[in-house]
């Protein structure tokens, strides 16, 4: 087995120039099935190999060629020793003067720092901390004031279990959920949206909910230009960044301020823990918002003689109405961390990297073995959809990948989203190299046949 520890960017095969509609090398069409590309004597090196380079060091111990961010990129050594930092504190001085007194200043820096990414409207007080990106998006839509009956536009490529909180509101308050008007590819349709015809006009709509980006596609979603829209049309919009924050720029959407609220989390593409995700809401809206899951620290309550109980429960101010109390606060530390990194990296950098890197991995990768890629190959957008030639189980070649050459990817099911088609993706983190993408292809091809 090839040594897969640290390594240093290389250069990696060399290819041949890709015209813009990603037909393979200018001039020759796509490559037929189980045909490799025709290489060139030279390849542009990818931007970033410094930041490439650090990124790696700080993950000393990696033994896997580790190409599925999007499953969960790779804590540094700084952000797992965060974590064990504070565990100890906690063993010092006791967990609430730790949490109340030792954490409390770090944990309102990255609300800040998180704040800065998404949203120039934001403050740190708009976010706060949750178990991960599917809890904290299902307590918005449980607090979330629909009405009975009410419409909610989404898209289908909403991850199964956004669907699943999505179908359980709908079920409990009579809610008509509007499939909006999407491409083929999946992205939404920003001119039909913008004429405003057909049941997913926006005006009639009491909310608008999709990802960013979605888990199974390497597509990017024109959010700036639908946010516009919600706005102009007053309806709010929910948007899930699980799969955006850290490889796209969020803030071109919060900018135009017609995004109400978010949802995200730390193990992506931020590279924090898992088992942390945050949700932010404008300040606007956020009283306007119940409490998705009723406690001591969300909610309280006052009197109210003629109410069963001779009370009624009454949310905490702004985000408190959010906090999960018992919380796991070095997680959150940990959460901190990556968040510092990655501001000291410099977001525009991170993308920049993470982008190069993907658009190298699809000239590699489409049309080999027969493998066609699920978005094109010029999408700003760090994850890499492979669908199958005839006979390939993506399945299979994940696990053969993972099991005899040591490369992470995952494969992607039909259960993922209600447009899921089973593909390989591939989603490389900031510290990849072109030799890593090259050990990829190699193996796909072999394991291909």
């Amino acid at each position: 087995m090839a040594d897969t520890g640290n390594r240093q960017p290389t250069a990696g095969r060399a290819e041949s120039p890709v015209d813009p509609a990603g037909e393979g090398p200018a001039g020759e069409g796509p490559a037929a099935p189980g045909q490799r590309r025709p290489t060139a004597a030279a390849e542009p090196a990818l931007p970033g190999d410094e930041l490439g380079q650090a990124w790696l060091a700080a993950r000393a111990g990696l033994t896997v060629t580790h190409l599925d961010t999007a499953a969960a990129g790779v804590p540094s050594g700084a952000v797992r020793a965060a974590q064990a930092a504070y565990l100890a504190t906690e063993a010092s001085v006791g967990s609430y003067v730790a949490q109340y007194e030792v954490a409390a200043g770090p944990l309102t820096a990255a609300r800040e720092t998180l704040a800065g990414l998404l949203d120039p409207a934001l403050r740190a007080a708009d976010v706060a901390f949750h178990h991960n990106a599917t809890s904290g998006l299902a307590a918005l839509l449980a607090a979330w004031p629909l009405p009975p009956g009410g419409r909610v536009g989404i898209v289908p490529s909403d991850f199964r279990s956004n669907w699943l909180a999505l179908l359980d509101r709908a079920a409990r308050d009579g809610l008509e959920l509007v499939d909006l008007p999407t491409q083929p590819d999946g992205r939404l349709d920003v001119d039909r949206l913008a004429r405003g015809d057909g049941p997913a006009a926006l005006d009639g709509l009491d909310l608008v909910m999709f990802p960013e980006v979605p888990s199974q596609r390497g597509i990017v979603q024109p959010t700036a230009a639908v946010a516009a829209l919600c706005r102009a049309a007053g309806v709010p919009l929910l948007l899930d960044v699980a799969q955006s924050l850290g490889q796209v720029d969020v803030t071109a959407a919060g900018a135009t301020g017609g995004v109400t609220a978010y949802a995200g989390t730390s193990r992506k593409w931020l590279c924090g823990p898992r088992g942390v995700g945050f949700v932010a809401v404008r300040p606007d809206f956020a009283e306007r918002l119940g409490v998705a899951a009723a406690s001591g620290y969300a909610a309280g309550w006052e009197p109210a003689p003629a109410a069963p109980g001779g009370s009624r429960l009454v949310p905490a101010p702004g985000m408190g109405r959010f906090d999960v109390g018992e919380a796991p606060v070095a997680g959150w530390l940990g959460f901190a961390a990556a968040l510092a990194e990655h501001a000291d990296a410099g977001p525009g950098a991170v993308r920049a990297r993470i982008h190069a890197l993907a658009g190298a991995a699809r000239r590699r990768l489409d049309g080999l073995a027969g493998w066609r890629l699920g978005e094109d190959v010029g999408s700003p957008c760090g994850i890499v959809a492979l669908l199958p030639p005839a006979g390939v189980d993506p399945a299979t070649v994940k696990d053969r990948l993972a099991r005899e050459e040591r490369i992470l990817t995952t494969a992607i099911g039909p259960a993922r989203a209600r447009d899921a088609v089973p593909v390989l993706r591939v989603s490389p983190p900031v510290h990849a190299t072109l030799a890593d993408l090259d050990r990829l292809a190699e193996a796909v091809e072999r394991l291909s046949h």
